[in-house]
């Protein structure tokens, strides 16, 4: 019995402390979780903000027509074409490396052939979006046809004046001329400022000093100072005024212009006038296709054709000569060109009227006189003595004995066909003495 009694307390005893025991066994050992590394991350540097973004780059390609203008500008995808050359200029060839699909716009400066012939062309062989001209009409069939392919092309057609801005995504044209159309076709051209980002641009058609001197004038559009310069009118010294090239000061001047050329473009009056403001010359008749890349911070040049780059003539010191005794001196120059429509019922047919503003008699046997616009109707005349103060004429078709008697002995116009039309005079040994256009 006692052991029994024993027995139970010991159970019970067991009972009773079995939960505290368990509640006092030590829990499993956790062990953490292995740590994930964290990469280094590398900060994105901020880019730095330009005026043009960096990847943009424009090409202006100033493209060998020979005699007359014609400039592209590609950015990417968007192309702008200023002029195009004459009929034959070949343009179109140029254009097709370059322009992605249609052209954006078109842009013909004056209604003179080597301006807007190539352009008959350029229409024909892509779309293009845009045409701005000036307004200006000629009666020439270069502008007749062109104006033909104008209103087929079916595009945006607008006319230039000045305070005109020109778009084409990413590329602003600013119109500084002309204010309002005068007699002069070449005073009418469109004068275009471009600046893209850093680097300015001037494109000035065949301005002259008139249209030169009119801008300088314009307080709402002043000229700017510019990187790059078209040189106006293809190095003529009838443009590029020392005020106008004090106010541009060009880094780069780029005149457009036909390999011995009969006008003799580039003129030295002009090429010294652009050496006296520090520019560097470059021509198309020199240095063929010229192109210039910019980012819009800095430009790089490209020529086809290096070429030795004018530099300005030395003053030669001057040995007093003796005064020589006054000689009898010829001075024969082409003093008028009367054509069909000039006048109504004045005369009944075209002449060329030559004079003798010299003190000294010429005989005009083998001298010719040339239509050289065309390059025919070519007169040569036999002895003729031309005195001092006295004039001949030269018609079309008619024989008019009071002015020499002269004749083309043609049965259609010579003069006012094209534009411009051009007379020259050359003597008896093939020097050119005199020329006269319209």
């Amino acid at each position: 019995m006692k052991s029994f009694v024993i027995v139970s307390i010991i159970v019970i005893l067991t009972l009773l402390l079995a939960p505290l025991m368990s509640s006092c066994q030590p829990e499993p050992t956790q062990l953490p979780p292995t740590p994930t590394s964290t990469p280094m991350l590398t900060p994105t540097p901020t880019p730095s903000l330009t005026s043009t973004p960096a990847a943009t780059e424009l090409e202006v390609h100033f493209i060998d027509v020979g005699q007359g203008d014609a400039i592209l500008f590609d950015l990417q995808d968007i192309e702008v074409l200023i002029d195009g050359g004459d009929r034959t200029s070949g343009v179109v060839s140029y254009l097709k490396g370059y322009v992605d699909g249609a052209l954006e716009v078109m842009i013909a400066t004056h209604p003179h052939a080597d301006h807007i012939g190539g352009l008959i062309d350029v229409l024909a062989a892509f779309e293009v979006k845009q045409i701005w001209h000036n307004g200006d009409t000629a009666t020439s069939k270069t502008y007749s046809d062109f104006m033909s392919a104008v209103n087929a092309e079916k595009a945006k057609v607008s006319v230039a004046t000045g305070g005109n801005v020109i778009e084409a995504d990413g590329l602003s044209f600013k119109v500084l001329n002309p204010a309002n159309l005068k007699e002069s076709t070449n005073n009418n051209s469109i004068v275009l400022h471009l600046a893209f980002g850093e680097i300015d641009f001037l494109f000035t058609g065949d301005a002259e000093r008139e249209a030169e001197g009119v801008m300088l004038i314009a307080s709402d559009m002043p000229v700017p100072d510019v990187e790059i310069l078209k040189v106006g009118h293809h190095g003529s010294k009838t443009a590029s005024s020392a005020d106008f090239l004090a106010v541009t000061s060009p880094e780069v001047a780029i005149y457009m212009a036909g390999g011995g050329n009969t006008y003799g473009h580039p003129h030295e009056e002009t090429i010294q006038a652009l050496l006296a403001v520090g520019a560097e010359i470059f021509g198309t008749d020199a240095h063929s296709n010229i192109v210039i890349t910019t980012d819009g911070e800095k430009y790089e040049l490209q020529l086809e054709t290096t070429a030795p780059t004018p530099t300005p003539t030395p003053t030669p010191t001057l040995t007093p000569t003796p005064t020589p005794t006054p000689e009898k001196v010829a001075n024969v120059q082409i003093t008028r060109i009367f054509y069909d429509g000039l006048v109504k019922s004045v005369e009944s047919d075209e002449y060329v009227e030559i004079t003798n503003l010299g003190t000294g008699s010429v005989d005009l046997a083998g001298w010719v006189l040339k239509d050289i616009s065309e390059g025919y109707s070519t007169f040569i005349f036999p002895s003729y003595v031309l005195q001092p103060g006295k004039s001949v004429r030269v018609y079309t078709n008619e024989i008019h004995p009071e002015y020499g008697g002269f004749s083309f002995g043609s049965g259609k116009a010579v003069w006012n066909n094209t534009d411009p039309d051009m007379a020259a005079l050359y003597n008896a040994q093939g020097q050119e003495v005199s020329r006269k256009s319209y």
